[in-house]
This record gives structure tokens, sequence and C-alpha cells, in this order.
């Protein structure tokens, strides 16, 4: 707000596209400062100084919005003075009068976004690198939908591939007794004990399998022909798969609720296969040119998208080229992301059948796509047809990503493909701890026992990992434990939720996750807790002046001529919340919101605790007996509430009143 005015001015003097802020190294110079006239130096043939004086003097003739005064230091910086009571005139007053609307864009772009985010394979438990990409991708459809645009969030079920079919074969057939034909599944079912999680004993069983394919080759044929049936969607195994998918499912949204998570739509893989998805896309690949059968060299015999050639590597020739159909006529996963990635933006013509999942905890419907559903026309419903799709998957799936990106291109759907953003972001992986925690040998691990390594990744395969029910329900017991009073089972949920969306939010996307249990189960400092406990405090103080009848209302005669040193702190961070709300919804970097929200606490707590910097007593703000000055420090409190409010809200994090 006030740095974004200066900036403003000084784009419009130079032409230039950014405006470098800094901190001065002295106070007395001013309260922020910027390096631009040293990088232009050069280009003008004139001293830093020299420009900034001559910037400085044109600035001074009309300054930028609460702008005081305008400063020169060498060697050529720009220092800016605030005008903090007009800043507080203005701003306060908006804060308090605005509430949930404050800084919210005043265009509102309107512009349908699609994001795809969780997408875990509906065969075993979620575990935290999972709860990553949840995370990521719920705050994102939360800052975008602030920002004005209309949003769709999907689940994207992947319901047909090997990981769904290795656990309905290993219940199939690993373990007495066995399915034959023509026999129900009751005895299958059997096999589920009643004491463990139906997901969690799949987690286990999906390990298990993997090991029992080594040592027992017949089990590679079993699950060959399941995955065949399961393709086939005609024999009972795949009504079998899609039972056993379908109550994964429902653990999954049961674990995701508790980070208050939710979607729109779950799409199956399944119903694409079954809406002829795959036929329209793979006619309009060839009629666009987009498509080359391969009639010799490594890929005879497939479909591919070229991408690369072929290359002479130590290993031999190998093709860059994508195979979107195998020499066998089998379709690759990449080919079935290019098919749904058109229905997104609705270019396919072919749209899928839907019917009501249920209601979800935030009380809006869950919507899924079902072969026996019905058109979305018909249900007054109309999904995809997005103007910008988000995918929220993780950095080792790039390639295939620029695959679908270049399909697009490739048929002639370039303003589409330059619209498909893949939402990169680095795997969570254990610390050394974490792994012996768990119980996890490097030979388990795939390693050499000689082999030092600073982090282990989560395997599926190999039964290693956190598991994210586990996860949440530890993280609740650590905030039981360091309270310093007894919780109510409703808070304890609360901070658990809100420690754990702060800790997979505040590491950049570039950033992998060492998971660590005494990190993320802190519950001081830079985390979740530390933003709720703020904004409980500030809730306190309210509730406290209310109590005793003081009068909160806004006036405009309560601003000190002169403000202290932590009010201005704390009256400078409000004044970033619109900006860096609006920098993440263009970025998609979220961990910017929880930078900002920490400083921001951190600003309030220290003018609660420090309101007359060097005084010997601080007093509490509402036995003030300068009543202008309680009403401008109270007003601080309930601008900080309303702002904190709002951003715990984009963060997902359920706003707490009283701790």
């Amino acid at each position: 707000m006030i740095r974004e005015g200066v900036a403003r001015v000084l784009k419009e003097l130079l032409n230039i596209e950014e405006i470098p802020f800094n901190v001065p190294p002295q106070q007395e110079l001013g309260d922020f400062s910027s390096a631009v006239c040293l990088s232009m130096a050069k280009q003008r043939r004139q001293s830093p100084m020299k420009i900034a004086q001559e910037l400085a003097e044109r600035l001074k003739s009309k300054l930028p919005p609460y702008m005081k005064d305008i400063g020169v230091s060498p060697p050529g910086y720009l220092n800016f003075i605030v005008d903090w009571p007009a800043l507080a005139q203005d701003l306060i007053p908006r804060i308090l009068q605005e509430g949930e609307l404050f800084g919210k864009p005043v265009s509102q772009p309107g512009k349908k976004v699609f994001i795809e985010h969780t997408s875990v394979n509906p065969n075993k438990a979620m575990h935290i690198g999972h709860l990553r990409n949840s995370v990521l991708g719920d705050t994102v459809a939360r800052v975008l939908k602030w920002s004005g645009f209309s949003t769709e969030v999907c689940n994207y079920i992947d319901d047909t591939g090997l990981q769904v079919v290795d656990v309905v074969t290993a219940l199939l057939y690993l373990a007495p007794p066995s399915f034959t034909e023509g026999s129900d599944f009751k005895a299958i079912w059997g096999k589920f004990p009643a004491d463990q999680p139906f997901d969690y004993f799949c987690w286990d069983l999906y390990a298990r399998f993997q090991n029992e394919l080594e040592k027992n080759p017949s089990l590679l044929e079993k699950r060959e022909e399941v995955l065949h049936k399961i393709e086939g969607e005609i024999h009972p195994i795949a009504g079998f798969a899609k039972e056993l998918a379908t109550k994964i499912v429902q653990s999954h949204l049961e674990t995701v609720a508790q980070l208050s998570i939710f979607y729109d739509l779950l799409n199956w893989e399944s119903d694409i296969i079954a809406r002829g998805f795959w036929e329209t896309t793979f006619e309009l690949l060839k009629g666009k040119g987009a498509l080359r059968f391969e009639t010799e060299g490594p890929n005879e015999g497939c479909w591919v998208v070229p991408f690369g050639g072929i290359v002479e590597t130590a290993e031999g020739m190998k093709s860059l080229d994508k195979i979107l159909v195998r020499s066998n006529g089998s379709l690759t996963y990449t080919g079935k992301d290019v098919a749904y990635q058109l229905w997104k933006f609705g270019l396919l013509k072919k749209d899928f059948l839907y019917k009501r999942w249920g209601s979800q905890a935030n009380g809006e419907m869950l919507w899924t796509t079902a072969k026996e559903g019905e058109p979305g026309e018909k249900l007054s419903k109309s999904f995809g047809h997005a103007e910008m799709v988000i995918n929220v998957i993780d950095t080792r799936q790039g390639y295939p990503q620029q695959v679908v990106v270049e399909c697009l291109r490739q048929m002639g759907f370039k303003k589409e493909a330059n619209k498909s953003i893949h939402m990169a972001y680095e795997v969570v992986n254990l610390s050394q701890q974490s792994a012996r925690l768990l119980g996890a040998s490097r030979s388990r691990l795939g390693m050499e026992e000689t082999e030092e390594k600073k982090s282990y990744a989560m395997s599926g395969r190999s039964g290693t990992g956190v598991k994210a029910k586990d996860f949440i329900q530890m993280v609740k017991q650590k905030v039981i434990e360091k309270a310093d009073h007894p919780l109510k089972e409703s808070v304890a949920s609360t901070l658990a939720s809100a420690a754990i969306r702060y800790y997979l939010l505040k590491f950049t996307l570039e950033s992998q996750i060492v998971f660590d249990f005494d990190e993320a189960l802190k519950t001081t400092g830079d985390t979740g807790v530390y933003l709720e406990y703020a904004h409980a405090r500030a809730c306190s103080i309210l509730r406290k002046a209310k109590e005793q009848k003081i009068d909160l209302q806004w006036r405009k005669d309560c601003i000190p001529k002169q403000l202290t040193e932590t009010e201005r702190g704390l009256l400078d961070g409000l004044s970033k919340f619109s900006s860096a709300v609006s920098k993440t919804g263009k970025t998609l970097r979220v961990s910017q919101l929880t930078e900002y929200a920490f400083d921001l606490a951190t600003s309030f707590s220290n003018f609660y605790e420090r309101p007359d910097p060097g005084a010997d007593v601080q007093t509490p703000f509402i036995h003030l007996r300068d009543q202008e000055l309680q009403t401008f420090r109270l007003s601080l409190v309930w601008a900080f509430q309303k702002v904190m409010g709002n951003m715990l809200n984009l963060m997902g994090m359920p706003m707490l009143e009283r701790i």
C-alpha cells in the first residue's frame, strides 16, 4: 500500500518494470529506501547520486501517497519517510469497515480456473507427502477465489492404475481364501480386520504384495489377469475394484477434511475411458498432425508425440519422443492426461455423467463423475470449460506435463497451452531420525548399508512413510501437551490443523521437505499455532474492552502526532496485506503468505508487549487513561484481528477467538 504508491510513480518516471525496496542501515535516513538509481547509472552515464537527487526533487513536487518527505544518501539511495498518521487515518477505518472484504481487488477477473490437486492413488492410506499436495492446491484455490476468479477444485482418482490392481490382486489371491470364478466377494471382504482402518490395512497389504511378487512369479500372471478384467469393466472383479477404490477415496476425503480441504468434483479415470475421451483425442491428434506412427527404431509400432527425436546415448539409441499408444495398443497415462486436459478446457466436445457424492463438512456438495450419472446440463451443472488450468503435481511429473502442453500446442490450442500451469513442488522425504523412528532399515529402503544419506524417500512399495492420519493425531497430542491449560477437543484439532498447514506451506516450492518429527511438531516460533495465539490474544483484548464498556468507535482525532516504533511496525504490516495476497495469486508461491503472516503476527506481539518502547512501564491498553490513545491502540488491535483472520482463512486455518 505504501510502497506500491511509490513504485507506481517511479515506474512512470523511469519507464521500468521493477522497483526494489530495502530497509536503510540507519533508521534516521527513512522508513524504507530504494537502490534503483544505482542500477541506472551506467545506462544514463550519470552518477547514482545525481540521478537520485533529480528524482527526489521531482517526487517532492508531488509526493506519492502517505509520503512525508524524500531524501538521498550515498552512493545514490532514495530514502522515503512515511507520514504515519496519514496512513493510519486512511487504513484503520477502512479495515474496520470492510472486514472480510478488505484488500480484495476492485476489478474482479471473473475467469474460471480449474485446480486439480491431491489425486492420490486409491490403494492405501495417504502419507505426509500427499498432504503437501493437498494443502498447496487448497491454498492456491482460496487465494484465487479471493482474487475474484471463479474456481473449480477437482480430485482426480486413478482407479484403473497398477497400484489399485496390486491391492485387488493381493486381496484376491495373496492369502486364503482365494477368489474363485462364480463366487461372491464376501469371503474376500472378510479378510479385512475389524480393528484396523481399511486404508491402513491396504497400506500394509500393498507393501507385502510387492515383496511377494519377487518370490512368487505366479502372482505376476494373476496381476495381469486382474488388470485386463478391470480395464474391460465387465468382469465382477472390476466392480470389486471400484468398491475398494471408493472405500479408500472416502478415507482420503475424511483425512483431508481434518485440514479443512474440500473439492467440487471427483473425476474417475475409469470414466475417462468409459466416455470415449481418448478415442476423440486420438482422432484430433492425428488430424492435426501431432501424432506419428513409428515403423522402425526403439518405438516401432507405437504412436508417439514428436518431442526430441532419436539420440545416441552410452546405452545405445534412445528416443526422446513420448509414447501415447504402445505397440500392443495399450494407452499410456500421458495419453489419458492429454484427453483429460482437453476436457478441462472444454475442447473435447464430450462430457462426463455426474451425480452427487454427498455433502462435505464445509456444507458444500461434492459431485463425482459416474457411469450411472446424468449429463451436466440436466443437473444444471457445468464442470470444466476453464480459461486456466492449474495441475498441482510434484516435480517428478514435469516431463509428462510438458508433453500434455505440447500436444495442446501442436493441435492448435496455443492459448490453452499457455494457460496450462504445472504447479510443481519438491517431494517430502524422511530425515534420518524419522526413518529410524519408523523402523526403516537402509536395505528396506533400497540403499546400501554403508551409504550415508541425509534423507530417505517415502515408499509405498516398502511401506515406509508417515501416514497422514497418524501425523495429524501426533500434532494434536503435542498441542495438548504443550498447552499451559486443558484444551477443548475442537480447539486442539484446530491448532493441529493450523500447525500442519503452516508447516507444509512455509517451504518454497523448490524446497524438498526433509520431514523431521521434532521440527514438524513444534508449536512455538514460526508456526501456525503462533498465528492462532496472536489472533486469539487480539480477540481477548477486544473482549475485555467490551466487558469494561470501553467505546471502540473509531475517531479520526485519536491518532497520535508521533507513532511509536511498534505502532508503526504493526501499521506497516497491515498495509502490506493486499499486496502480499495479490502477489501470491500471480506467482502461486504460497510460502509468501506464511512469511507475511508470521511477520504480521510478530509485529502485533511487539506492539502488544512493548507499545511504548524504552518506557519502564508498559500499560495494558484497557488501562490507559488517555482515551484518545486508548481508542487508537485498541483500533489497531481490532484492525490486526480482522486482517489476521483474513490471513488464516486464506491459508485454510479456522479462526479461534479463545484458546
